[in-house]
């Protein structure tokens, strides 16, 4: 399903020193239907929890640490797994309480040992393995965290921090119909529109040293409003069918010009084979310098949704840019792979953390 290989994925992000933490952007959303499955509201709900911090909470992790091998003795694990596995049930007093209830399965426990698993997705984990058995576990993990369980605009939360840099804004997280960032307008030579602060910096530096190169980089959409995307979305639908316009248009409220951190750079369609240029030679080389990212490169579509767009650059920062483009990954993989625990104390860590390159095997 996925040309990214996921052992290769994980190597060079670690190698990359992606920091361990929950995701800003999709740490906290809500459905916009107001539902969620059992387990993801119990497990939602315990996340809103601080981290462990009195004493009580530090003795009553070291006592999971200390229950949890033998809990774990015989599931069919090994040394690392095991290892992993303790460390987290640490941390999370829900994840034990299942463990010691026997609720968890040696499916589970595999999934639960990588760094990038979330605890809420446990039942989607579940489904996704079942009607693709021959799926490793890090490439279940991967692909349900990436939302390809799920079709397109089928199953929707809200963002719950739109201002956060690593904001995630596709077909599966929408932006508030409010939203509204701080802006600064890019200026004359720059091109037409506004960005937020950072962004519009980094891009007018960008688009100087291009000039310095002989190249001319403008702006020609930059920060779009939840209004202006209705009224685009609903212009391309008296042209085209639903299907055929969501493969080129944000529906409203998904689209990336809403956070004031994406702009479309010289030309915005298709027929102007922006590809060909060396304008666009130039950004695949340099736009990670200045924090910038291509944001649905060619093949991409199964992933982000949307066709091929070389005109399209999203803001994310320095760091990730360069893992990001270096790899060739989307925003959604390198989100997905990004550790969501291990950032809470350990408690008299005797072992070493689990390697997630060989923590693998068969889930049946």
């Amino acid at each position: 399903m996925l040309k990214f290989t996921t052992g290769r994925g994980l190597r060079l992000l670690l190698a990359a020193g992606i920091c361990l933490g929950t995701l800003a952007s999709v740490g906290a959303v809500s459905r916009t239907d107001g539902t969620a499955s059992p387990m993801e509201a119990v497990v939602q709900q315990a996340e809103q929890k601080s981290p462990i911090q009195t004493e009580a909470e530090l003795k009553a992790a070291e006592a999971r640490q200390k229950r949890a091998p033998a809990l774990l003795a015989s599931r069919g694990l090994n040394r690392e797994q095991k290892d992993a596995l303790t460390a987290r049930m640490g941390e999370d007093a829900f994840l034990f309480q299942l463990l010691e209830q026997g609720s968890l399965t040696r499916a589970d426990l595999l999934w639960l040992t990588l760094p990038n698993s979330r605890s809420d997705r446990l039942e989607r984990y579940r489904a996704w393995s079942a009607e693709h058995p021959k799926l490793t576990a890090e490439d279940v993990v991967l692909q349900v965290n990436m939302d390809q369980d799920q079709d397109f605009y089928s199953l929707i939360w809200e963002v719950a921090d739109p201002s956060a840099l690593d904001v995630l804004v596709n077909k599966h997280y929408i932006l508030p119909a409010g939203y509204v960032p701080q802006l600064e307008v890019l200026g004359g030579k720059y091109g037409a529109g506004s960005l937020r602060p950072e962004a519009a910096q980094a891009f007018r530096a960008m688009a100087d040293s291009a000039r310095k190169d002989g190249i001319s980089l403008r702006s020609v959409s930059a920060y779009r409003s939840y209004r202006q995307q209705t009224n685009t979305y609903n212009r391309y639908l008296k042209q085209n069918s639903q299907a055929t316009v969501d493969t080129f248009s944000a529906r409203p409220g998904h689209s990336e010009h809403q956070t004031g951190l994406a702009l479309d750079i010289n030309v915005a369609s298709s027929r102007a084979h922006f590809e060909d240029t060396p304008a666009f030679a130039w950004l695949k080389e340099h736009c990670a310098e200045y924090g910038f990212i291509l944001r649905y490169d060619l093949g991409q579509d199964s992933i982000t949704g949307y066709r091929f767009e070389p005109w399209h650059y999203r803001y994310v920062g320095q760091e990730a840019a360069k893992t990001i483009m270096e790899q060739g990954i989307t925003y959604e993989e390198y989100l997905a792979l990004r550790p969501t625990w291990g950032q809470q104390v350990i408690i008299k860590e005797e072992t070493p953390a689990a390697s997630p390159l060989s923590i693998s095997g068969s889930l049946k």
